[in-house]
Order: structure tokens, then C-alpha cells, then sequence
């Protein structure tokens, strides 16, 4: 059920043109431009970086855009097509094997030839003769490289670019090449093991291994699994890796890139504890989650909502009314999701999964504010005691431990949960 909300959000959003197609990541970060002339000539090094927000003060940063996808690398050479590293694209860097980082970029070359052979376009031509003409030993002494090598060394991200008497442009806009590299996408799998796919229900190739998940508090930098077999322990039959629950290479793709971006952006996720929480509306309009994040989590003042404009959206959803919020309006009927996901290792354990309509979503959390404004004990020490949001958000916390309250799930899923807890009274303000 994960899986397939996943995807169907990612469909959503691509009928909506805010992600790319299957074979294309839409936001991988890139740093510079490798420039090149007609003839595969390196004419220059452009810088991609942006200065960015974070916290209080403004950062230097690579640039998000849509790149050919991605392999998932483990130890092996495996080139990526027009962006990836100084050992891919120049076959050198400073990691003291030269003769792998010349195995690099061979393979690299040799994919950028399988694709673009007989492409006619000036822009794959261009990127064609800089591969057969590169001398990768000489890779740091052009002046053009020399002055930022030691950037380009940091983990940096190039991409390829052409300079014509049209313009000037980046590799990954030119039609001819995106056409040549979605025909080699397509037909990749050809040779790969077919099953009917667990999400679509349809006959494909099978993935494998799943791309990487990132963003998860607490989990690997380069990202973890939610979907792995790398032990005998868990695989049946006979079967290894991904053939132990066949799901199709563009299904995998789909619900990665769904489960990122939802990662990505902060107006959909919150972390309590160790658990990452994510939520979405099965229409991919973003006013739902940022709503029910509003209501949970409080922050509505920073998006000039008032508190008592959002209590009133509340109050309606939860009859059943919609609501105008942000400028959208919220259907109570629109089906929503909420998924709490936490480390553990290379892979990521499912904490949570709840599916309901935004309306019940809203009515549960009503009554629980509801059940929180009933009158409290009198306080021993005269003092006044909390009560709305600030007992509601501090219900879900369990002090001294990392797992978050089992309240959290309880009042978003509502009476079919265990009781949720009435704070004791209050002694102090």
C-alpha cells in the first residue's frame, strides 16, 4: 500500500509537469559546467553554485537540475550519462589511483558513444570528440581547471554544456540528446529479468536493487533503503535481491522519487524523536500537507495565517465543509496519507502508515484539541495550566527516549487506537 501511494503521487505530479519523466532525476546537484566548442574543445569552466539561505546566513551552494538518472554505484565502475565527477568526466582526481580513475572515464566514454553514436546533433558531436580527444594525465594543468581543481574535487558534480551560434546551453536541454538518452533508458532493460510488478500489476523488468531514499534523519548520507534483500536470510526460493518482491524498474523510479521529494520539502515533513513523518494528498496539492502540518505542529503565523483562522479551517474540515486555505481549497473527501519512517543501518524501518480522507484526519485531530480544552484539575501551585495547542504538541513527545509518543499515531487515527492520554494536571506555568 506504501508503494502504491507512492507512485500515484509520482504520477500526479508528472501529469502536472513538476517532476520529469522515467530516466530523468529532476533535482541532482550540480556545481559546474564543463563548456564545450564544435570540435570538443574545452572552452570553459562555469560556475553553477548559487548563494542559498540557511539559518541566518547565506551559503554557496550547487545548483538543483534535471540530470539523465542516476546509477546507484557500490564499488564498481558505473558511469553516469552527461553529469557526474572529475574521475567520469576527466579521468582524473585526488584520490591516488590513477589507473581507476582512467577506468572512469573509458567507461564513461564508451556510454556516452552507445548513446549518442550517430546522433545528429552539433551539441552530441561536440561531447563525442571531447571524449576521443581528452588526455586524461593532463586533466588538472589547463588553466581553465588548474584555479578550481581543488573544488572540483569536493564532491563536486559536472555537466556537460555547448556553445553554439544559437546560444549558449546546457547538454541536458538539447531535444536530439534527451531523445537518445530516453530511447537507451527505455531499452536497457531488455535483457533483465521480467515478473508482473507488485504496484502496477503489470508484466516488466524487474529492479534489482531500489535507488537510494535521502533525507531521513539519522540515516546514511548517501541515502538508505526502504526496499532491500542483502542477506540469505531474507530471500525465498531461490530468488536474489529485488526478485523476492518484483517491482518494476519504473515503479521503483516512481516511488523514490515521490518519497524524496516529499523529504525534500519541509512544508511536507516533520521529525519527532528518530522518526521522519511524511504526508501528501492523493491530488499532490500542496496546501494539504501544509495545512495538516499547521495543525499539528503550530508554525501558521510564519505563513500569515492566524491562529484563529486556522482553528476555524480545522473546525470546518472536521463537519465535513471545505475550506479555502492558501489559496486552494481543501476537499474533506480527498484521500491523504501520513508515513512515519526512522533509520536503521542502510535501510529504513516503517514506523507508521495511515490512509484516510483530510476530513477524518481533521475530525480526529478536533477531537483531541477538543478532549485537551476540557476543564483541568485545579492546579495545586495557583498556577495557570496550559491547555490547546501547546498540550497537544507536547502530548505527542515522550521525554527521555528517542521513539516518538504513541499518542501521535493515535490521534491522527482516531477511537480505533489506543486511548489517547489526558496530560496530568498542570503545576507549573
Amino acid at each position: 500500500m506504501i508503494l502504491q501511494a507512492l507512485t500515484a503521487y509520482y504520477e500526479q505530479l508528472l501529469k502536472q509537469g513538476k517532476v520529469e519523466a522515467p530516466g530523468w532525476d529532476s533535482k541532482f546537484k550540480v556545481s559546474y559546467e564543463l563548456r564545450l566548442g564544435p570540435d570538443g574543445q574545452l572552452l570553459a569552466l562555469n560556475d553553477l553554485r548559487q548563494e542559498v539561505p540557511k539559518g541566518k546566513k547565506t551559503v554557496i551552494a550547487p545548483r538543483e537540475l534535471p540530470v539523465p538518472h542516476r546509477v546507484k554505484r557500490a564499488s564498481g565502475v558505473a558511469a553516469n550519462f552527461l553529469c557526474d565527477n572529475t574521475s567520469y568526466l576527466l579521468g582524473a582526481d585526488e584520490k591516488g589511483k590513477p589507473e581507476r580513475s582512467r577506468q572512469c572515464f573509458e567507461a564513461c566514454a564508451a556510454l556516452h558513444h552507445k548513446v549518442l553514436d550517430g546522433v545528429d546533433s552539433p551539441a552530441a558531436k561536440a561531447i563525442l570528440a571531447f571524449f576521443d580527444s581528452w588526455e586524461p594525465d593532463t586533466a588538472p594543468t589547463p588553466p581553465l581547471l588548474a584555479e578550481q581543481w581543488a573544488d572540483l574535487n569536493n564532491n563536486a558534480n559536472l555537466v556537460f554544456g555547448y556553445e553554439s551560434p544559437d546560444g549558449d546551453r546546457l547538454a541536458t536541454t538539447d531535444d536530439a540528446i534527451r531523445t537518445a538518452w530516453q530511447s537507451a533508458f527505455d531499452t536497457s532493460d531488455a535483457d533483465a529479468e521480467t515478473a508482473r510488478c507488485l504496484i502496477t500489476g503489470k508484466e516488466a523488468g524487474i529492479a534489482r536493487i531500489h535507488p537510494a531514499i535521502k533525507g531521513v534523519m539519522g540515516a546514511q548520507a548517501a541515502g538508505a533503503a526502504l526496499v532491500s534483500f542483502n542477506a540469505p536470510a531474507f530471500c525465498s526460493y531461490g530468488h536474489e535481491q529485488g526478485a523476492n518482491a518484483p517491482v518494476s524498474e519504473y515503479a521503483a523510479f516512481a516511488y523514490t522519487t515521490a518519497l524524496n521529494l516529499l523529504l525534500a520539502d519541509r512544508n511536507c515533513c516533520q521529525r519527532i524523536g528518530d522518526t521522519t513523518i511524511v504526508c501528501w494528498a492523493e491530488n499532490a496539492a500542496p496546501a494539504y500537507s501544509n495545512a495538516m502540518l499547521m495543525f499539528f505542529c503550530g508554525g501558521a503565523e510564519a505563513r500569515g495565517v492566524s491562529e484563529s483562522d486556522l482553528a476555524a479551517a480545522l473546525k470546518a474540515l472536521s463537519q465535513g465543509r471545505p475550506v479555502s486555505f492558501l489559496d486552494d481549497k481543501l476537499d474533506p473527501n480527498q484521500n491523504f496519507y501520513v508515513l512515519g519512517i526512522s533509520p536503521n543501518a542502510a535501510r529504513l524501518s516503517v514506523r507508521f502508515f495511515l490512509r484516510n480522507s483530510f476530513g477524518q484526519f481533521a475530525k480526529n485531530l478536533q477531537d483531541h484539541a477538543d478532549r485537551l480544552e476540557s476543564p483541568a484539575p485545579p492546579s495545586t501551585s495557583g498556577k495557570t495550566c496550559r491547555s490547546g495547542r501547546w498540550r497537544r504538541r507536547r502530548s505527542t513527545r515522550n521525554p527521555g527516549t528517542k521513539i516518538p509518543h504513541p499518542s501521535w499515531w493515535a490521534i491522527c487515527s482516531g477511537p480505533s487506537s489506543p486511548a489517547d492520554p489526558i496530560p496530568p494536571p498542570c503545576s507549573t506555568a
